[in-house]
């Protein structure tokens, strides 16, 4: 990428003076603060490379002057730096336009505010004219800033918009003039429009915990080439008969880190609160490749998400469940065979996967124990065992 398109990214951290108190606040209570990050970079002349610096005390002196208290910036640039090594995001103009990266770090900065102020063009116009046979030229040097605004509690755009300001100066054949400060008298103009900006559209003020809704989460499995993972459907007689039946059980992963916006909520399955809106949803647990969507949650949300096994996980299945896919219907086992065969199903729950076995009765017999399967015959009432 070429110099002059590397942004300089700088974070500035101010918070701002709220209008007005809560209802009853206490005498001395302090009033509520907001708080922003600004991040600057030049994707026009390289010339300007080295004016990054003034244009963000630019914007610095005038967020001051509107009531912000200027915080350190190195919070923000760490925080920025985690997060695009995270997300495999090398452009800041993605970073902070993904609804969802943009609420992370706002979390992760516990900002209010974010802000991305670009430096996009610089050039000058030249115009020549005679006037009484004196000969006059003015160049006209225009610079644009774009610039937009997005909200820290849930990742919205507040503002955007592109800002040209201008300086033209005057040359003659007796008068020269030089303006050694021209470029910081642009950027100083541009920084007063991108502050003007800031603070005009309100945010949500009302508590997060008021906000939340509830999701649910639940993990399945699939193999190498993404095809659902399920296990025989395997019972037993009381004499130790293996009966499979035609339907394949469906295996759920189980604790399964649920990590929302960059912070670990639970595992799954499970339900979760969560604020609504669009939110960055990361699933981990080790023998899986981790799987990332951006979701927009909704109240009564629920997600069934098939995790892929990755290479090592899937050759850790096949060998568990090996002794299982080798069985046959109509075999009769011998008891050594049955507890090796009840010692495969134990593992695969201990390892953290839920068979989901479907039970069906056919009789009026009551079932206790959901692994007891009864089933009417013509010959009478069998029980056939689940070993799950």
């Amino acid at each position: 990428m070429p110099t002059h398109l590397i942004a300089r990214l700088t974070a500035l951290l101010f918070a701002s003076v709220i209008a007005g108190h809560a209802a009853d606040p206490a005498p001395n209570a302090p009033p509520a603060v907001r708080k922003a990050a600004i991040f600057v970079a030049n994707r026009a002349d390289k010339v300007l490379d080295d004016k990054l610096a003034a244009f963000e005390d630019f914007i610095s002196s005038r967020i001051t002057a509107k009531a912000f208290t200027v915080i350190s910036h190195e919070v923000a640039t760490d925080a920025v730096s985690s997060l695009s090594k995270d997300s495999k995001q090398t452009s800041m103009d993605q970073l902070l336009g993904n609804n969802a990266s943009a609420l992370r770090l706002g979390q992760m900065l516990g900002a209010d505010y974010l802000i991305l102020a670009s430096l996009s063009s610089y050039g000058t116009e030249k115009r020549t004219f005679d006037a009484d046979g004196v000969k006059t030229v003015i160049v006209m040097h225009n610079l644009r800033v774009t610039y937009k605004i997005l909200e820290g509690v849930q990742g919205g755009t507040l503002a955007g918009d592109t800002v040209k300001v201008s300086r033209s100066i005057r040359y003659t054949e007796n008068l020269r003039t030089e303006n050694s400060d021209l470029i910081n008298d642009l950027l100083d103009e541009a920084s007063a429009k991108v502050a003007a900006s800031v603070g005009v559209t309100p945010i949500a003020t009302a508590p997060l915990a008021a906000k939340l809704v509830e999701l649910s989460i639940a993990c399945g499995m699939q193999d190498l080439a993404q095809l659902p993972v399920s296990v025989p459907d395997i019972r037993l007689t009381p004499d130790n008969t293996v009966v499979i039946e035609r339907n394949k059980l469906e295996v759920q992963s189980l604790d399964v880190t649920v990590e929302l916006d960059g912070s670990v909520i639970g595992s799954a399955p499970g339900a979760f609160k969560a604020p609504p809106g669009l939110h960055k949803l990361r699933l981990m647990r080790e023998g899986f490749k981790e799987w990332e969507r951006t979701i927009n949650i909704v109240e009564g949300q629920k997600l069934k998400v098939a995790l892929q096994m990755s290479d090592a996980g899937y050759q850790r299945w096949k060998d568990n469940t090996a002794f299982l896919n080798s069985l046959e219907t109509g075999r009769k086992l011998t008891d050594a065979e049955v507890k090796k065969l009840e010692g495969q199903a134990q593992l695969l729950r201990q390892s953290g996967h839920k068979v989901d076995i479907k039970v069906e009765t056919k009789s009026d017999a009551k079932v206790d124990n959901k692994s007891d399967i009864k089933v009417n015959t013509t010959e009478g009432l069998k029980v056939y065992k689940s070993i799950f």
